[in-house]
């Protein structure tokens, strides 16, 4: 419905959900304004619907909400009644309308930091609660609230900062904002200057500027394109084989068929996409992996996988199709968001320049009001943000337009704005800033810095890659080998600052902090080897460390060497193999589940270790295997699997480091308070086999552990003992 046309007021029972801006509803006051209540009956709605025939637009909404957008449990019930007993429906507001922001906002983990400077409150959603007999739960819709053009006295009033998204991605409007973006950024933003500018990809896809142009690859080197040459990038889900069958791609037969040309009605749906939006923004070259990339060549693939941090740093910019979860969805249809509800506004407060009246409007919208978190959390519920290789390519992209399904986004290494908001946000990473030799030679932008800086810095790169490491352990890969190259772009980039040996995920700066991970809920040993048992990587699943490994540790074992086995010619790639020899402590110990209640500091740890000859517990511990009772991603109540505890047995608890454990919270705060470095951390192993040819005991990792004990029962060091892990 056009908000333009039709009724500007509401019917008499409606009226009730405006806000007096005087008593009850203004910033500041506490008083909520009075309830509000409306009830018809299902399935037909005859009071809502002859009230949207004579004009009131919120009637029309309520049943836009109740007959397209009622989850599939209440509609059960709907469909379930006879019309002889018609179910009666109420919905009712009695919460205050004018919310503040600091209520609405979405608690993330947010990898940069809040906004709430940049944001102001306002009016930004209504809370309507459905009920009626027989539904399993009450239903609760939040409508956004949007500028009403005409009314622009309104919506600063009241602070309504967001515009009625476009339906077209390729209207002039939509177009301006994305171009206004981009110009923006090449003439006001220093830092982002880097674009483009020194390295192109092995190949590219020209499209030229005009829809008549058949698209075709061309061979960079070849073709002898500047270095100049602006790309865009793409970054899309795949989709899984059943539903992408068949998928364009470059083979080896199909090289020259590609580098003669790749007709637009062959292209799935985001790849055409994709040629429609560079055109318009008049970028005559685009990178899509599957097509830049000989998928059955494994040296390319390899050679062009090493090199994919440098295909999104460098590119003008990355273009996220986050709309869809195939290569076939596309992201340039937008589906309708449905009727708007025109709600007239009339101010009652004394202001110098008169009285203030006109409207805003109502819709139901499932984008979010604003933008609360950093990569990856703004992206929450699309499909493009639960995949694996899209974690890094969203990252080491120097900008990007990110398009869900009504709306867009923007980021750079300045700021970040919505498509239907002039608010920018400012709490942005400065990726390409933090990963380079430069910041960590001179964090301060001065001359270099000495070694206690130097390595204060580098701590807080390794504290970042296990945040990254932790998030991307929450994605998925269609080809499970594929762990450790899907972040292999991130750990070059990480490279370049660290400038460190890098070990199967594991930094060798950091190596006995990075031994110390855990699983988290039900992980699963991949079916084919990705990594030794010491790296995450060797786990399917969420991975990550407790808050107290963060702190300062005392290490109390000796790493004598760290050697890495590639599968292929990249360091940061695919590995056959590896082993760790180190001199530690071991102290066989026994295991029992643990009581929930112990646990603290949202440590993992799940089974109870006694040493030999113990009757109090000396460590808790956190098996690979084993994941604790509770709660799980599907709602599901899941016991432990403790059957998984009788096939562990000898063994072995091998201390590597001393931390600290919490032991109690702060009463101002609530923050947990740690005790000094000194309770022994470390490693559950159990011995392998092996031929005899390998001189020392060799082990494989099946936990880590924590004690609750000081100091006591470590070996000195000249009775340590020389042991391998694989």
């Amino acid at each position: 419905m056009d908000p333009s046309v039709g009724a500007r007021t509401l019917c008499a029972e409606c009226i009730g959900i405006t806000f007096d801006d005087v008593a009850g509803d203004a910033i500041g006051t506490l008083d909520p304004m009075s309830p509000w209540e409306r009830s018809d009956t299902l399935p037909d709605l005859p009071h809502f619907t002859l009230s949207a025939k004579n004009g009131c637009t919120f009637c029309a909404f309520l049943c836009y909400l109740l007959r397209e957008q009622l989850p599939t449990k209440q509609y059960a019930v709907v469909t379930s009644t006879t019309a002889a007993s018609r179910q009666v429906v109420t919905v009712k507001m009695d919460t205050p309308a004018y919310a503040m922001r600091s209520d609405l906002m979405t608690i993330t983990n947010d990898l940069a930091g809040d906004n709430d400077a940049e944001e102001e409150d306002g009016l930004h959603s209504l809370c309507l609660t459905f009920a009626s007999e027989g539904w399993p739960r009450d239903w609760r819709v939040w409508a956004r609230v949007y500028q009403h053009e005409g009314s622009t006295a309104v919506s600063e009033k009241l602070g309504i900062t967001l515009r009625v998204p476009s339906s077209d991605v390729l209207s002039q409007g939509s177009m301006r904002t994305i171009k206004a973006w981009l110009r923006g950024c090449d003439d006001e933003h220093p830092s982002c200057q880097q674009v483009g500018s020194s390295w192109l990809p092995t190949r590219l896809i020209y499209i030229g500027t005009d829809d008549h142009v058949t698209p075709r690859l061309v061979q960079v080197s070849a073709a002898r394109l500047p270095l100049s040459t602006r790309y865009i990038a793409l970054s899309y889900c795949w989709g899984p084989p059943s539903r992408t069958r068949p998928q364009l791609t470059t083979t080896i037969a199909a090289l020259p068929e590609r580098l003669e040309g790749i007709p637009e009605h062959i292209m799935p749906g985001t790849h055409r996409d994709l040629v429609l939006l560079a055109r318009r923004l008049g970028i005559q070259y685009i990178w899509i992996d599957a097509l830049c990339i000989i998928q059955d060549d494994v040296k390319d693939w390899e050679t062009e996988a090493a090199s994919m941090f440098r295909v999104y740093r460098h590119a003008y910019l990355t273009v996220v199709a986050a709309a869809g979860d195939t290569c076939h969805s596309g992201f340039l249809s937008r589906p309708g968001i449905g009727p708007l509800a025109v709600v007239p506004f009339q101010s009652r407060s004394a202001t110098d320049s008169g009285s203030v009246s006109g409207s805003y409007l109502l819709s139901w919208h499932l984008e979010y009001s604003a933008w609360d978190a950093n990569n990856p959390s703004h992206m929450s519920g699309c499909s493009w943000a639960t995949r694996g290789w899209t974690l890094q390519e969203d990252v080491l992209s120097s900008r990007v337009v990110y398009f869900r399904d009504t709306t867009a986004f923007f980021r750079c290494q300045t700021h970040r704005c919505l498509e239907h908001s002039a608010t920018i946000y400012r709490n942005v990473h400065r990726w390409q800033e933090r990963l380079s030799a430069a910041a960590v030679a001179a964090p301060s932008g001065g001359t270099k810095s000495n070694n206690a800086t130097e390595e204060t810095d580098k701590t807080g790169l390794y504290n970042l890659w296990r945040a990254m490491v932790t998030e991307y352990s929450l994605r998925n890969l269609t080809v499970e080998e594929d762990k450790l190259p899907a972040i292999s772009g991130l750990a070059r980039s990480f490279n370049v600052g660290l400038e460190d040996e890098y070990c199967a995920g594991l930094w060798r700066g950091d190596f006995v902090r990075g031994l110390l991970w855990s699983t988290r809920h039900d992980a699963e040993e991949p079916t084919r080897f990705c990594a030794p048992s010491w790296s995450w990587a060797s786990w399917k699943g969420e991975i990550g460390w407790s808050r107290s490994i963060s702190l300062p540790i005392v290490t109390k074992c000796k790493i004598q060497q760290i050697h890495v086995t590639p599968l292929g010619s990249d360091p940061f790639g695919k590995v056959k193999g590896g082993h760790v020899d180190l001199a530690g402590s071991l102290c066989p110990v026994s295991l029992r589940p643990a009581d929930t209640s112990y646990l603290a500091d949202n440590d993992p740890y799940r089974v109870e270790l006694f040493r030999e000859g113990d009757v109090e517990v000396w460590a808790y511990g956190a098996l690979d295997c084993f994941a604790s009772s509770g709660l799980r991603n599907d709602g599901n109540y899941k016991e432990p699997d403790v059957g998984k505890l009788d096939h562990l047995t000898d063994v072995q608890a091998l201390v590597l480091a001393l931390g600290p454990v919490p032991v109690g919270a702060d009463p101002d705060t609530d923050e947990p308070i740690y005790s000094p470095s000194e309770h022994p951390v470390g490693l559950l192993v159990l011995a392998e086999r092996h031929d005899g040819t390998v001189a020392i005991p060799t082990y494989k990792r099946v936990g880590v552990f924590r004690s609750q004990m000081a100091v006591g029962g470590l070996q000195a060091e000249d009775s340590q003992v020389h042991i391998r892990l694989i």
